[in-house]
């Protein structure tokens, strides 16, 4: 493996830690001090769209980076996570554009589907057994993908699946914020 990977790698899983902080910034600012005053949640509320916008385009070119560049073959788990994960890109570019905020529900029920996808394949990942094949075939050969496979496995818990839940869970999180501030304005 190139050692670019491997940085890469670092560079992600830290990056993952850091939204997952975001997230819990702000989810104990919508539970325990949620007002229309909140710095915190008028800031992620003025910035929803461009967040999504850029959280999915980062997941995107991640996917893409690893199964086309690296040669890492995406499990089933892996296509179904991706399947929730592609469409955000699209939503959040035509919210950009449009500007109709209509996006919010559906992609709310695609992250969230994403995040049960995501759940399940940490679940396997882990020892867990699945009542699926859990398994691929590699197009550019005979073998099948195992989604227990960890292909990044960094500070003891973030892999590919990690890294899906969270950015998932992130998408949640600022549009709920999104609703809860649009509703109290």
């Amino acid at each position: 493996m190139p050692i670019y990977v491997d940085i890469i790698n670092k560079i992600l899983s830290i990056g993952t830690i850091i939204i997952q902080l975001i997230i819990i910034l702000l989810v104990s600012n919508l539970i325990f001090a949620r007002n229309r005053s909140n710095k915190t949640l008028i800031f992620f509320k003025r910035y929803t769209f461009i967040f999504g916008f850029l959280i999915a385009l980062g997941a995107v070119v991640t996917s893409l980076f690893y199964s086309q560049i690296v040669g890492y073959p995406p499990c089933e788990l892996c296509w179904i996570q991706r399947i929730f994960l592609y469409p955000q890109l699209v939503l959040f570019g035509m919210e950009l554009y449009k500007k109709d905020r209509s996006i919010v529900d559906f992609s709310i029920a695609f992250a969230s589907l994403g995040s049960l996808t995501s759940l399940y394949h940490i679940y396997i990942e882990n020892g867990g057994t699945s009542s699926l094949s859990c398994a691929t075939l590699n197009p550019t050969s005979t073998t099948e993908v195992s989604c227990a496979i960890r292909y990044i496995y960094e500070f003891g818990y973030v892999s590919m699946p990690v890294m899906a839940l969270t950015l998932s869970l992130f998408i949640i999180s600022i549009l709920l914020n999104y609703k809860y501030i649009s509703r109290l304005n």
